[in-house]
C-alpha cells in the first residue's frame, strides 16, 4: 500500500528565524530567507512560479515539503452596495473557510478567519452552526491575506480577526500571525492597525494582556448584558461568566494602550429593550469602553430579526445620553452574504452528497 503524503507546512507558518534555519538546511546562505519572505509578503506569491529570484534548485527543495500558499481560490463575490469582495478558499485538506475584503475611503480592510467552524456556538452566527471542524495554522491565516492581496491588487492596511472561529481559543497561530503580521520584513501592519475580536476566553484575556502587543485593538462580543439572555446566545457564557469576563478585561485593560470595544448585536425584543440599554451602559462606564452596534444580519435556519431604524436609532442615542461613545457598524458586504460563515456553510451542504 502507497503510504499517505504528509501535507505541506505552509511557508507563511515560519518566522524569520525559521525561515533562515530552513533555508541553511537546504544548504543555502540564510540571507535567502529575506528573499524568501519578500515574495512571499511583499509580492504575496502563492505558486511555486511566483519565486523568480530565487535559484531554481532552492525552489524545487522548498516545493517538496513546504506550500508557498496552502489555500486554493474557490470563489468571489464583489458587493454591488459596498464593493467589499467575500472570498471563498479551500484548504489542502479539503475545508472551505472565508475571508473578506472591506474597503473603504483610505483602507483596506481583511477580516480574517481563524479556525474551521467554531465550538462557541453563538445561536446569530452561521459559523458555529456545524460545530469546530479544526484550527487554522498560522500560515493559513496569513495565507488569506496574501490571496487577497493578490486578487485585489493592492496592499492591505488593517487586519480584523473576525471572521470564522475565535481567534483566542486558536491562541498560539493567532499570535504568531499577528507577530509576522506585524513584522518589517513581511506584512509591515502596524499594531495600531490590528483588531483582534473574543466572546469572552478569560484565560486568552489575561494571557494576551502580557504579550507585549498592547497597541492592538481588543473587541469583547458582548451582544447581551443579561447573564441569562447572554448564556442562551453564546453557550461559552456558561464557561465564561459574564462578570469573570468584565473582571478579567478589568484587570487587563491596562495593558492595552487603546480603548476596549464592545462589539453589540442588536436583535428584536432580545437585546434591544430599555433594561439591556441601562445594563450595558453600566459595563461600558466600568471598562470605559465604547461600543459597536451590529444591527442582526439574518442567517438561514435562524429565528431572529433586526429591530427597525428607528429602534436602532433610539438606542444608539440612548446610549450616548449614558455618556457611552457609540457607532452603528452594518455588517459589510450584506448582499453577498459577507457575515461570518454563510457562504462556507452554503459551500459545505452544496458539496456533501445528497441523502
Amino acid at each position: 500500500m502507497r503510504p499517505l503524503s504528509l501535507p505541506r507546512v505552509p511557508l507563511r507558518d515560519l518566522d524569520l528565524g525559521e525561515l533562515e534555519k530552513l533555508a541553511v538546511s537546504l544548504g543555502e546562505p540564510s540571507y535567502r530567507a529575506r528573499q524568501l519572505a519578500g515574495w512571499l509578503y511583499a509580492n504575496a506569491a502563492v505558486d511555486p512560479a511566483d519565486l523568480s529570484n530565487l535559484p531554481k534548485p532552492f525552489a524545487e527543495k522548498l516545493a517538496g515539503n513546504h506550500a508557498v500558499n496552502s489555500l486554493s481560490l474557490v470563489s468571489k463575490i464583489i458587493s454591488e452596495h459596498d464593493r467589499s469582495i467575500k472570498y471563498l478558499l479551500r484548504t489542502s485538506d479539503g475545508h472551505f473557510l472565508e475571508t473578506v475584503l472591506i474597503l473603504t475611503r483610505s483602507r483596506r480592510t481583511v477580516c480574517l478567519s481563524t479556525q474551521i467552524g467554531c465550538k462557541m456556538g453563538c445561536r446569530f452566527c452561521a459559523s458555529g452552526k456545524e460545530g469546530l471542524l479544526r484550527h487554522l495554522s498560522c500560515g493559513e491565516i496569513l495565507d488569506q491575506i496574501a490571496w487577497v492581496q493578490r486578487d485585489s491588487g493592492g496592499p492591505v492596511t488593517n487586519l480584523v480577526y473576525m471572521g470564522m472561529g475565535e481567534p483566542l481559543d486558536n491562541y498560539e497561530a493567532v499570535i504568531k500571525s499577528i507577530r509576522i503580521a506585524n513584522a518589517p520584513w513581511a506584512y509591515e501592519i502596524g499594531q495600531r492597525r490590528i483588531t483582534v475580536s473574543t466572546v469572552g476566553v478569560v484565560p486568552g484575556i489575561r494571557r494576551l494582556a502580557g504579550e507585549g502587543l498592547g497597541q492592538i485593538k481588543l473587541c469583547f462580543s458582548l451582544h447581551s448584558p443579561d447573564q441569562e439572555i447572554r448564556s442562551r446566545l453564546i453557550p461559552s457564557n456558561r464557561k465564561y461568566s459574564l462578570d469573570d469576563i468584565v473582571k478579567a478585561l478589568r484587570e487587563t485593560r491596562e495593558k492595552f494602550k487603546r480603548r476596549i470595544t464592545m462589539e453589540y448585536i442588536l436583535i428584536r425584543d432580545l437585546t434591544d429593550r430599555d433594561s439591556d440599554l441601562k445594563k450595558l451602559a453600566a459595563i461600558c462606564r466600568t471598562l470605559d469602553a465604547k461600543v459597536n452596534l451590529i444591527p442582526y444580519n439574518c442567517v438561514e435556519d435562524v429565528e431572529y430579526r433586526r429591530p427597525s431604524p428607528e429602534k436602532i436609532a433610539a438606542f444608539q442615542n440612548g446610549l450616548e445620553r449614558e455618556g457611552v461613545r457609540t457607532t452603528v457598524r452594518y455588517s459589510a458586504g450584506q448582499d453577498i452574504s459577507a457575515a461570518c460563515g454563510q457562504l462556507r456553510l452554503a459551500e459545505e451542504r452544496k458539496s456533501r452528497p445528497a441523502k
